[in-house]
């Protein structure tokens, strides 16, 4: 309870698997109530819809009176391939999700946000700071998050919303579950991993939690890395 959620009202968009359902769990444990805007929810919501996204933010300001956090964790990661034979397709649908799925959000529960002077975190990726190879598309789309953030602390300042943003490095979901089966890619992530291990959902979850939480007031505009120094630098030499 030292995050001071108690009562607060918060959307988690990708709430019902991976890193956005660590988050719900973690506002829950904090005190917050979450809604939940995923395919697989209890009430399926597309972030790619804008009508479903206005939908629940009049049923929520009906219910709730307003929204206190809003978190964009709802992503998608295409097939590995080179940048001259990936599909427009690819490009196109991870931009669809990944950066205007947060643009939707964002549009979406603005009015909500600024009445409560709110806080926005977007989950990002390292591979929006140090692109990933066969991954133009997705590292495309993620950077593009890190920019949007920037934006929305700007232009929202005045109005009191603060929006930040994390970069995960390698963290087990379903998303990541084939990489992960692969023994020989582990080891060689966990080599160039400064502090040498995958990542767990919570991990990410508790510094998500901790930007929209007072504690954090002073901060927006934010990007930070959840990487075990992954962007920081290559390991040490041995001597």
């Amino acid at each position: 309870m030292i995050l001071a959620l108690a009562d607060k009202v918060a959307v988690v968009s990708g709430g019902a698997s991976g890193i956005g359902e660590a988050c719900v769990e973690f506002l829950a444990a904090s005190g917050a109530t979450a809604y939940v805007v995923d395919l697989g929810g209890d009430r399926p919501i597309d972030v790619t819809d804008r009508g479903q996204l206005d939908a629940l933010a009049a049923d929520i300001e009906a219910e709730r009176g307003g929204l206190d956090i809003l978190v964009n964790a709802a992503g998608i990661l295409t097939e590995n391939r080179p940048f001259d034979q990936q599909p427009a397709e690819d490009f196109r649908r991870n931009l669809e999700v990944n950066l205007l799925g947060t643009v939707n959000t964002c549009q979406a529960f603005a009015e909500l946000l600024k009445a409560r002077r709110g806080a926005v975190v977007n989950i990002s990726s390292q591979a929006g700071l140090v692109s990933l190879p066969m991954q133009a598309a997705y590292s495309a789309s993620k950077g593009g998050v890190i920019a949007l953030t920037r934006s929305l602390a700007i232009d929202w300042a005045e109005e009191g919303v603060r929006a930040n943003c994390v970069c995960p490095g390698f963290v087990r979901t379903a998303m990541t579950k084939e990489f992960f089966e692969n023994e020989t890619f582990v080891a060689a992530a966990k080599k160039r991993i400064p502090i040498g291990r995958i990542f767990d959902p919570s991990e990410v979850a508790s510094v998500v939690c901790f930007l929209a939480s007072p504690l954090a007031a002073g901060l927006t505009g934010t990007t930070l890395p959840i990487d075990g120094g992954w962007t920081a630098g290559e390991p040490a030499l041995p001597w």
